[in-house]
């Protein structure tokens, strides 16, 4: 059994694959038992040809899907074939600036009741990024997070803050999610219904209502990409919304999430002059964005 199962998806992104798998080499004492879970999405074959020879490597294993699996799907798929004490969901285009992975695990094994943990994020330029996130709440989207913040600066810690020591948070960035397998079980996992897009913040509040702390480590750094294996159009803007409403479906009662349908329908109506999409976003939110529109259902299955 290994401290821990790094688990990657690569999705017409090899490059960024590669280089990934490499900071993870690269910086990760030899202390630590670790092997690397690599699902390949069903990339284009140029470039799943790319990694193939990763398969080989001591320690990482390669699964090809036959079909697009989304992220949770994805990230699921490679945790069944891991056995670890901790699961470190690593998004591909990212790449660690120091022993992260050592930081992690020793952040996780002094603290038992952490549940999720991750290092700070930054740009290729090491610029501070966004690594605290908060769960979608009525009240965070109507008085938003610096009202809240005034009320319970605990709760609600600046996202735009460069922090030095740990700290406890509601969610973190989806991109590095440093997660002990025995609480990751129990929450369920990933809730496959999300195809892209809300899967952090859903994690973030199965993990809430189990009482389990979430806590950001700034002395583990990463840098990420933000690669475009997802490009943004109006179908990914979609798929974010049903996502998102499938979210305030799940965790809110009726009144709460037809209000926030309606806080939606015109947040995005009242930027029509921008763009028609988002008159066509607008009205598809408040007609409920049905899973039926999903990206999921274009995948096509790679029988070769």
């Amino acid at each position: 059994m290994n401290d821990i199962s790094i688990i990657i998806l690569n999705y017409n992104s090899s490059d960024f694959t590669i280089k990934c798998v490499e900071s993870i080499i690269k910086h990760t004492a030899v202390s630590i038992k670790y092997d690397i879970i690599i699902v390949d999405n069903n990339s284009r074959i140029e470039e799943y040809d790319k990694i193939v020879y990763l398969d080989n490597a001591v320690n990482i294993k390669l699964i090809r899907s036959n079909v697009n699996l989304g992220f949770g799907g994805g990230n699921t798929l490679g945790y069944e074939y891991s056995n670890s004490k901790y699961i470190f969901f690593l998004n591909n285009d990212c790449e660690l600036v120091n022993d992260n992975i050592s930081i992690l695990y020793n952040f996780m094994e002094r603290n038992p009741n952490v549940a999720l943990c991750s290092g700070q994020m930054y740009s290729p330029e090491m610029k501070l990024m966004k690594s605290v996130n908060y769960i979608p709440t009525l009240s965070l989207k109507l008085l938003g997070n610096s009202t809240l913040r005034y009320f319970k600066p605990e709760k609600y810690p600046s996202t735009k803050k460069e922090y030095f020591s740990p700290i406890k948070v509601e969610s973190l960035a989806g991109a590095s999610m440093f997660f002990r397998t025995e609480h990751f079980t129990n929450i369920g996992g990933f809730d496959l219904d999300y195809f892209l897009y809300c899967e952090e913040e859903d994690l973030a509040q199965e993990l809430s209502k189990k009482d389990y702390d979430t806590y950001l480590v700034p002395e583990a750094k990463y840098i990420h990409h933000l690669s475009k294996s997802t490009e943004l159009n109006y179908k990914s803007e979609r798929e974010f919304f049903i996502s998102l409403m499938h979210f305030f479906r799940k965790h809110n009662n009726i009144l709460i999430y037809n209000l926030l349908k309606l806080f939606y329908f015109i947040k995005l109506l009242r930027k029509f002059y921008k763009s028609t999409k988002y008159i066509k976003l607008a009205f598809f939110v408040i007609a409920g964005a049905s899973q039926k529109h999903s990206l999921r259902h274009e995948q096509t299955i790679n029988k070769g």
